[in-house]
């Protein structure tokens, strides 16, 4: 195996703190991660460095000495007013005690607060969530080749899997990709920087019938920003078959539900997920046969990531159909759906593991608080908008008043909300009885009981999805008063 480095454009760094002994710990493990580091102890130096360099970002701490940590941050809004800041506080009572507030910092271009004690480590994490996909390949140390496979011991908490035929990856690998031999250990395949190697992956698949790659739970943001830009460069490419579109899709929003249960509602996730939504509106607007795929789908994948994407699909679906759908309608609704169910994660573990009909009454009164839940975990991101919250709140309230948890009724529900619901439903019913997309929907039609906790001109709609819109007339090709649906419910 060849193994000689390429020259690499590190990013650079600038830390500045009054405390050399951070300082020199927080250089050294940005040093280790291929960052060029910029140290400095005094807002005087900060200042002079910003004038003299450009970083890709600054690390930046409030109380600095010879020139205050506010003075340096006008410096950078008078001077550098795109750089990205990321300011550290040394402690929580400086906001509380108002010696400085989040609105201000955030005026000052902030995209991160970071609050001490934390470990240095969580620096490297925070520079990474906010890197695009062209930083990280501009900070990769790239080799010539592949090197030697290693076995390695790692819990197995510590990997996130892909199936092998989802797996793509750029010339140069952008993190290390394993097999996984039995619990906890494992075999890297491929080490980041090493040229891909198409040949070592068929070898495993095809020889040793492996179905999985695992990566570190660390680099999946690596991995959803790369197969995000695929998806989207397939989906502008017109010789590439729908169901191979809305498969790329579905595994990039797989990963991306998994990153944003397991990290939090950080800003850099949800503006992620906008990059999500973008492609699923773009797949809906632009695949005239998506259609033929949605009525075909048969993937029955139980984990709560699939069961997201698939409700943000269909939804996604259903309001094209609508007259008065529009792109900012759809991406708020598709951000709503990957994010349904994120209440759920308050909720005991044993509790996951069960549908509804498992459950005993004080389980089902539990399990009913987690559009609450849901909203509470994103009451405070601003990214978000009242819509999306709204949506979340309401994705299990019916139009006959029998949902919950405030057992709205009718023009009272979000017609967003009620048109999740309905997906939500579906795709339950679809994966649950393993039934394809018209068998779930003929299971709704038949059950009055249920027709009638969705709007008409919803269910009139959702049909729409399964139909070729050139055989649509304008007007609709369901009268409100079809027999399809209940009168009860229009």
């Amino acid at each position: 195996m060849i193994n000689c480095c390429e020259g690499t454009l590190a990013l650079k760094i600038l830390l500045a703190d009054p405390n050399e002994t951070w300082l020199e710990k927080a250089s050294k493990v940005l040093k280790e991660q291929f960052y060029e580091v910029v140290a400095v102890s005094s807002g005087k130096d900060a200042q002079l460095a910003l004038y003299n360099d450009k970083f890709f970002a600054v690390v930046l701490n409030f109380d600095l000495q010879n020139h205050s940590g506010l003075q340096v941050l006008k410096f950078i809004q008078r001077n550098h007013p795109n750089q990205r800041v990321l300011v550290i506080l040394e402690s929580q009572s400086i906001l509380d005690e108002e010696r400085v507030t989040e609105d201000q910092l955030k005026k000052f271009a902030t995209v991160e607060i970071l609050i001490k004690p934390f470990e240095v480590e969580y620096i490297k994490e925070v520079l990474e969530g906010h890197q695009s996909l062209g930083d990280f390949m501009k900070n990769i140390q790239r080799r010539e080749g592949q090197s030697e496979e290693v076995e390695v011991d790692n819990s197995d908490e510590e990997f996130t899997k892909v199936r092998i035929d989802d797996f793509y990856s750029a010339k140069a690998v952008l993190f290390d990709v394993y097999i996984k031999l039995k619990s906890s250990k494992y075999i890297k395949i491929l080490h980041s920087g090493d040229t891909f190697s198409k040949e070592r992956i068929d070898k495993y698949r095809n020889e040793k019938n492996v179905e999985h790659l695992y990566f570190h739970n660390s680099d999946r943001r690596k991995f959803i920003q790369y197969h995000n830009q695929l998806a989207s460069k397939l989906i502008d490419n017109k010789k590439v078959p729908t169901d191979l579109k809305v498969k790329m899709v579905r595994n990039v929003a797989d990963k991306y539900i998994q990153e944003a249960y397991t990290q939090g509602m950080k800003p850099q996730v949800v503006e992620q997920g906008k990059e999500v939504c973008e492609n699923i509106y773009n797949l809906v607007e632009q695949e005239k046969d998506l259609y033929k795929t949605l009525k075909s789908y048969q993937e029955f994948d139980p984990t709560a990531f699939t069961h997201s994407f698939l409700v943000t699909l269909f939804s996604t679906a259903i309001i094209k159909q609508f007259e008065w759908q529009s792109k900012t309608t759809i991406q708020a609704t598709a951000l709503a759906c990957l994010f349904h169910d994120i209440g759920k994660m308050k909720l005991p573990k044993e509790l996951m593991e069960k549908r509804p009909l498992e459950m005993d009454d004080d389980e089902y009164a539990l399990y009913m608080t987690h559009p609450q839940i849901g909203v509470e975990i994103i009451e405070e991101n601003r990214m978000i908008n009242n819509s999306v919250k709204q949506i979340i709140l309401q994705h299990h309230e019916y139009y006959d008043g029998t949902g919950f948890p405030y057992k709205k009724k009718g023009s009272k529900i979000l017609t967003l909300a009620n048109i999740v619901c309905l997906a939500n439903d579906f795709v339950h019913i679809m994966i649950d009885g393993e039934l394809d997309p018209p068998g779930a929907l003929k299971k709704i039609l038949l059950d009055q009981d249920q027709v009638t906790k969705y709007n008409s001109m919803i269910i009139e709609n959702f049909i729409k999805v399964f139909v070729d819109p050139a055989k649509i007339v304008k007007e609709t090709s369901l009268p409100s008063n079809s027999k399809v649906v209940s009168k009860k419910a229009s």
